[in-house]
């Protein structure tokens, strides 16, 4: 694995997830999303949490056999694999980074799920992919670094007809002191839950469902700062880069919040 360094200056998402990617993998799961916890007394560990989670959005995409899935932001792979593991269907993930497409494949390799499973690089804002492509889309956690109108079109224009689309967004807190960030070196953005009806109509999509889980998720800052110091020594001996060097530059690429939301969004194409 590529050892983690800064982002630098004006980094791209693919620097922030080569930087932070690592740390994320040993402090928390391979599951680069949030967990998600029934409250205070839910003992459930990071790696349950976070399968939980992907879970429930698989529930959510209604696929079986035969059908073909357009992870968008794969991240390293994960979900897609339990997504093609518990229905069936054949999964394709897309990210811009090209490492990660590199992680994800020889994880499908070992798991045996190469023929099911396949990862590329590619613009989810630019899909190299025909009209009607795929039967379902899933974005977990990713249309947060994407310019989401432009994301939305592109994602029901490679729906199929009567199929879904799949996803979670970050929310800012609601007190309002959340203002999004022109700085290049940014790169994520949060939108409120009341401006995803508007989001998905624009895109030619209806809305099914829109549900606010932050009371479920809001657990995760926590327990990933537990695990970052659990490993750390760890992770500084193997990559000879300090933690704290790698979360400065994390934070640097991020908004200035004091805290963040989740929604579990889902529509069809008519």
């Amino acid at each position: 694995m590529t050892s983690p360094s800064a982002v630098p200056p004006g980094g791209t998402v693919s620097d922030y997830y080569s930087s932070l990617g690592p740390l994320l993998q040993m402090a928390w799961d391979d599951n680069f999303h949030f967990g998600y916890w029934d409250g205070p007394s839910d003992t459930r560990s990071v790696q349950e949490a976070t399968d939980r989670f992907t879970d429930l959005l698989i529930e959510r995409l209604r696929v079986g056999p035969g059908d073909r899935v357009l992870d968008v932001g794969c991240g390293i792979g994960k979900p897609a694999m339990r997504l093609a593991s518990a229905t069936g269907a054949g999964v394709l993930g897309i990210t811009i980074s090209e490492l990660q497409v590199k992680q994800a494949t020889e994880s499908a390799r070992l798991a045996e799920l190469s023929d099911r499973v396949a990862f590329q690089y590619a613009d989810a804002m630019a899909m190299p992919f025909g009209d009607g492509s795929f039967d379902a889309v899933l974005a977990f956690e990713s249309i947060n670094h994407m310019d989401r109108p432009t994301a939305l079109r592109e994602m029901a224009r490679v729906l199929r007809p009567g199929g879904r689309v799949v996803l979670t967004d970050v929310t800012p807190p609601g007190d309002g002191s959340y203002q999004p960030d022109d700085d290049p070196a940014v790169v994520t953005s949060l939108t409120r839950l009341e401006d995803w009806p508007g989001l998905v109509g624009d895109a030619g999509l209806v809305l099914d469902e829109l549900t606010d889980v932050t009371e479920n998720t809001k657990d995760t800052a926590n327990r990933m700062i537990d695990g970052i110091l659990r490993c750390r020594r760890e992770f500084e001996a193997r990559h000879g880069v300090s933690v704290q060097e790698v979360l400065d530059a994390a934070k640097s690429a991020l908004p200035t919040v004091p805290s963040a939301g989740c929604a579990i969004v889902v529509a069809h194409k008519p």
